[in-house]
């Protein structure tokens, strides 16, 4: 295992992703699929293999592309592509063996023209929007979809929606989730019974339904709790983004810093520079600016200064402990990527999603690494 050039890394704890897995399958009582889009919400192939390992029945992607790069990285079982694929895209939806999501009048010629290539060999799962207005069927057009997809040869594998509040409105959530029961009885009525029905994503679980056979979380399994309404499910975070002090420097006071020189030392101080910026994960809002910490040696120092794409400079002035070479965290046990989009005034899925891939993934397991990511 050749180390990575960059000593700035993305820390992957594969144990600490089995056990928010296990931990999250025990409380839905039914098979997980795990939502690794976007690259696993930044934290890289390994950790979808590693749900792969743990048993989940499908994988869930967003795109064919992204499903494509899991079949290259060595991914084996199901795939489910859930933006849909279309006609463009059915070549490559049969070569790598995809399941696809039919949710727009694009996405059901796609699975057609699957279907036409490999008859009987697609496998689809067809989408209701039930209130998330953003892609799916209306719920009279599910029934005569999956037998119009049967007919031309597609497995009819699934059905599901997406909630749009069950982190923020469990009356929302609930409405939400009767007219898609509504719509699962309807199809059993017509004898359409697909083996995968699933609605509940992190927050969902705390919505499951007797129709539900299949869970699809994403943000617990990494390790960070929907908000404000959370399953009670004790995880734990997988990522930790960190770089390391590359220069200290001691300034008078008046000196500005960074870009703008919106940043004033009031006092003579000691200006510490990280080698992260906003190309590698750390958000460039004035938010940020104001607010934003990393953490060294187990205690947080404060951002100073617009944050560049490379580096993030941070008032340590209090902090005569803190040497050159130090590492610098952004987010992991403390800060927290929730910390983060407070202080940034975003969400705990943007933080992760945006941590650069010229970051080098780490993987560590029972604390040894055991496999390193890098572009370089």
């Amino acid at each position: 295992m050749e180390p990575a050039l960059r000593p700035e890394t993305a820390r992957v704890d594969l144990s600490r992703l089995r056990r928010n897995f296990e931990a999250v399958a025990a409380y839905g009582g039914r098979p997980v699929m795990p939502v690794v889009k976007a690259d696993a919400y930044g934290h890289g192939p390994r950790a979808a293999l590693a749900f792969e390992a743990l048993g989940a029945p499908l994988l869930g992607v967003a795109f064919v592309e992204e499903g494509a790069s899991l079949r290259k990285a060595g991914a084996q079982g199901a795939i489910l592509v859930l933006a849909g694929a279309g006609p463009e895209e059915a070549e490559a939806l049969v070569a790598h063996r995809l399941a696809t999501v039919v949710a727009t009048p694009r996405s059901q010629r796609g699975a057609l023209e699957a279907a036409r290539l490999a008859p009987g060999k697609v496998a689809i799962h067809l989408k209701v929007d039930t209130g998330m207005t953003r892609l799916g069927l209306a719920p009279d057009e599910a029934a005569p979809a999956a037998r119009r997809l049967a007919s031309a040869g597609c497995k009819v594998e699934g059905l599901l929606t997406h909630l749009a509040s069950a982190a923020e409105a469990p009356e929302t959530t609930d409405r939400q989730l009767d007219a898609f029961d509504a719509v699962v009885a309807d199809l059993a009525r017509q004898g359409i019974r697909p083996p995968w029905v699933h609605a509940a994503n992190s927050a969902g679980l705390l919505h499951l339904r007797p129709t539900h056979t299949l869970v699809r979380p994403g943000l617990l399994l990494y390790g960070l709790r929907p908000r404000p309404r959370t399953p009670e499910v004790e995880v734990h975070p997988v990522m930790t983004l960190a770089g390391r002090i590359e220069l200290l420097r001691e300034v008078p006071a008046g000196t500005a810093v960074s870009y703008g020189g919106r940043w004033i030392a009031r006092r003579p101080s000691r200006i510490a520079t990280a080698t992260l910026g906003y190309a590698d994960g750390v958000p460039r809002t004035e938010a940020m600016a104001r607010r934003g910490q990393l953490s060294i040696r187990g205690r947080r120092a404060a951002v100073a200064g617009t944050v560049c794409m490379d580096f993030t400079m941070l008032d340590v002035t209090e902090r005569p402990d803190v040497q050159e070479g130090d590492e610098a965290v952004v987010f992991g046990d403390d800060p927290t990527a929730w910390d983060v989009a407070d202080w940034a005034g975003t969400n705990a899925w943007e933080v992760l999603t945006s941590v650069g891939l010229r970051v080098p993934r780490v993987y560590v397991d029972d604390g040894r690494e055991v496999e390193v990511l890098s572009r370089y």
